[in-house]
């Protein structure tokens, strides 16, 4: 892998945490979500354990329960950036 963990939390920051957390129908569940959702990313030890963040993120009740709330108001979510995270990714 050729990419960095900061390259990868950028772009999760810059196609759904940032877009996410400024639309105007983000409530203050969705924005804790985000903020936790950013401080696990930071807290990966490397690009590898981003990655794996990302994908498990997605099967998590947790995750899940983000994905329902934040598409509901129609903001971007993981499961919306896949295909470019893993080809940012290099799989």
């Amino acid at each position: 892998m050729k990419v960095t963990k900061k390259e990868l939390i950028d772009f999760l920051e810059e196609k759904v945490l940032n877009p996410a957390e400024m639309n105007p129908a983000a409530d203050l569940t969705i924005k804790r979500k985000i903020n936790a959702t950013r401080m696990r990313l930071n807290n990966q030890v490397s690009a590898e354990k981003v990655e794996q963040f990302f994908w498990s993120a997605m099967a998590t009740d947790k995750g899940i329960d983000s994905y329902k709330k934040i598409s509901n108001i129609g903001a971007p979510t993981f499961e919306d950036v896949r295909d470019e995270f893993k080809k940012l990714c290099g799989s």
